[in-house]
């Protein structure tokens, strides 16, 4: 690069008569004291003359009119030279013919879009110009060079890449510069996905006949998000052999909302950036069946070839025209075959068409408030119904039948409608045919009838643990149609739960049967045993020993039982000794003394006599007296203490008797004793009871000598 000024260039726009314009680039020394001249030589004249033009400080100058000579040829240059420095630095010259020297305009307002890997590029192109075109990957700075042809379009492009370009041109016909470039135009990636529709919501407004309808969309590829401007929406009224009106809508939403009709209606959605559109994602608003719109119109058959329509128009809404649509219905939805417009202020209207017997038609008829091309919030669905030109039974019977919750008595039959494509005619019921299974048709009972939107019923009254089967036809203003194939199911003999409470019941009562058995049985068993082994009561809980212990003096005695009991080696633990049992020789002798007490106390006194009296003077002795028997004689014995004083003699009967008692009731103690201890030799054990000495019982010395 030169230090002084270059790239001069002189040239004109538009029309030479405004004059010849100079441009050229300063030098590195240039300051606001630097001098540029302008100089011009006109080679074609006979005297050639050099003329000076100044410009001080700015780096541009335009040559009137008046000063040149279009014709010739001029060659021009710049010198520069500072006051402060005598050096002298100038450009290359240019020789040019001033009415050859135009610059075309510099290309503005260019357009563009991308699709399927081009660059087109829109705007004002003129075709007396060649353009040229410059362009670049963003964030590169290799630039490639490119003659534009007629259709201005640029081939081969990633898709997904985003680009730079510009753009110049100059003169086809004559000798010209090229323009100035443009300015730097970015292109973003190409939108290659169309935008998924996720969700269509329809909801029915307050006012009949109008829904209002959101669609929502997304892009498929995140990284998309960033490049979209924005989306175009199209809303089409669809209408059937007729051109059909759209509206187009922009929006920087992901979702949009309608208020419609229950007509049907196209939706079109395309995302966009400067580069252009992506491909369009579009649907179907189909038709909303609105039943309770039906008898808002009256259709009546004309024969085969027209339907004679009629509704009220008396409406204070603004009406400009109707739309009809009609088709015939497929499964439950209408296939629209015509639509039609109706001129405002009419209240009738024939439909002409080839319509076929036995099938449904629908008709459709909606209001327009406002001009054709609009099409939100424009149109409200007045009326809707279905007709027939002649009505035929249904081809088919009720489907899927079952019969479920069997009991005794009942059963539940379902089944699936009939197809609306099946009917032939407007469905007015069911007809269930019961009977028994092996019984023929005349034994079937009443049918029961049902109406068509009933696809279940109770049968009750049935026998229980009986087989039957059933049968289901629908029927339509001209007659029944097909029966279904018969379905058996068999009654329970018991219902469920029954059979649990028979056997909760029998379960019960046998139990309260074995219970009772059991009772009585031990109650036999008890009486049988007191009857025949009767319990032997206890001595030590009997009230003669409980005097005993507390009156009698005889706690002595029972102390030296005791320890003649525990020194004794023939004795048993204290258990053994209460549960002996007196012998039958010791029992007499007991009862002898006794007696001869008794009549001595007799001779004796009269007074004690009056005591002995009042007690038992007879013990009657058994095999099972014990020691209870010994206890109640003792009172007996030291009572008549005071009487029997007299007689010495009989004293000493009586102290013999006594002690004759005393050692019978030791040895009575210690043969049982031995009986239970015994071993091999029981024998041996009860010869030597007669050796066994009782030691003298301090209590009988004591009586004696009192009576003594």
């Amino acid at each position: 690069m030169s230090d002084g000024p270059h790239n001069l260039e002189c040239y004109y726009m538009g029309e030479i008569e405004n004059g010849l314009n100079c441009t050229w680039t300063p030098g590195n020394h240039h300051t606001n004291t630097t001098i540029y001249t302008l100089k011009i030589l006109w080679q074609n004249r006979k005297f050639p003359t050099s003329e000076e033009l100044v410009n001080t400080t700015r780096t541009f100058y335009t040559i009137e009119r008046r000063c040149l000579y279009i014709s010739d040829n001029v060659t021009i240059w710049v010198e520069m030279r500072d006051r402060r420095s005598t050096v002298c630095q100038k450009t290359k010259s240019v020789t040019l013919i001033p009415e050859e020297s135009e610059r075309p305009k510099t290309p503005s307002d260019i357009t563009h879009q991308r699709k399927d890997g081009q660059l087109k590029l829109m705007g004002d192109f003129s075709e007396e110009l060649r353009y040229e075109l410059n362009y670049t990957k963003a964030g590169t700075a290799n630039w490639h060079v490119v003659n534009l042809t007629s259709s201005k379009t640029l081939q081969e492009l990633d898709q997904l890449a985003a680009y730079e370009f510009r753009i110049r041109c100059k003169r086809i016909s004559k000798v010209s510069f090229w323009s100035l470039w443009s300015t730097k135009y970015e292109v973003p990636p190409e939108l290659i996905d169309k935008p998924l529709i996720r969700k269509t919501v329809s909801e029915l407004l307050h006012e009949p006949g109008k829904r209002i309808v959101t669609v929502q969309w997304e892009n498929p590829v995140n990284g998309t998000n960033e490049i979209v401007t924005g989306y175009k929406i199209r809303l089409a009224r669809i209408l059937a052999n007729r051109s059909s009106n759209s509206k187009l809508f922009v929006t920087n939403n992901s979702e949009c909302t309608f208020i419609l009709s229950q007509a049907r209606f196209k939706f079109e959605v395309q995302a966009y950036n400067s580069a252009g559109s992506s491909p369009a994602s579009e649907i179907e608003i189909p038709p909303f069946n609105q039943m309770h719109l039906n008898n808002k119109i009256n259709a009546t058959p004309r024969g085969n070839d027209s339907i004679l329509i009629s509704w009220n128009s008396n409406t204070k809404e603004r009406t400009n025209d109707y739309i009809v649509d009609w088709g015939p219905v497929i499964g439950n939805e209408i296939c629209i075959k015509r639509s039609e417009k109706i001129k405002k202020g009419l209240q009738t209207y024939t439909l002409k068409g080839n319509f076929e017997p036995k099938q449904r038609y629908r008709i459709m008829l909606h209001r327009k408030s406002r001009k054709w091309k609009r099409v939100n919030n424009t149109e409200t669905t007045i009326g809707m119904t279905d007709v027939y030109i002649l009505e035929g039974t249904p081809r088919s019977a009720p489907s899927n039948i079952t019969v479920t919750n069997i009991s005794k008595t009942s059963a539940i039959i379902k089944w699936d409608h009939i197809p609306e494509d099946e009917c032939q005619g407007f469905l007015q019921g069911y007809k269930i045919f019961c009977h028994l299974n092996k019984a023929s048709i005349a034994d079937t009972f009443i049918p029961i009838s049902v109406n068509s939107s009933t696809a279940y019923y109770v049968l009750t009254g049935l026998r229980q643990n009986t087989v039957y089967a059933v049968q289901i036809s629908g029927f339509t203003k001209a007659g029944e149609g097909s029966r279904s194939e018969a379905v058996s199911f068999a009654t329970k003999e018991f219902d469920d739960g029954e059979l649990q409470r028979i056997a909760v019941i029998v379960s019960i009562a046998i139990i309260g049967f074995v219970f009772l058995v059991t009772w009585s049985c031990l109650f036999l068993v008890r009486r049988t045993k007191k009857m025949f082994w009767p319990s032997i009561p206890n001595p030590g809980n009997s009230n003669a020993i409980q005097i005993i212990g507390r009156d009698s003096s005889l706690p002595h005695l029972d102390n030296e039982l005791l320890n003649l009991k525990s020194n004794s080696p023939l004795m048993g633990t204290e258990e053994e000794l209460e549960s002996l049992h007196t012998i039958e020789e010791v029992t007499s002798a007991l009862a002898d003394y006794e007696l001869e007490g008794n009549e001595q106390n007799n001779v004796t006194d009269q007074e004690p006599r009056n005591d002995l009296n009042d007690k038992p003077t007879v013990i009657q002795v058994t095999d099972y007296t014990t020691m209870e028997n010994f206890r109640q004689i003792m009172p007996t014995i030291t009572s008549n203490d005071t009487v029997v004083q007299a007689n010495k003699s009989e004293t000493e009967c009586h102290d013999q008797q006594s002690d004759s008692f005393i050692l019978s009731y030791m040895k009575q103690h210690v043969h049982q004793t031995s009986i239970q201890n015994a071993g091999d030799n029981p024998l041996g054990t009860l010869q030597n009871l007669d050796l066994i000495k009782v030691p003298q019982n301090p209590l009988s010395q004591q009586l004696l000598e009192t009576n003594c």
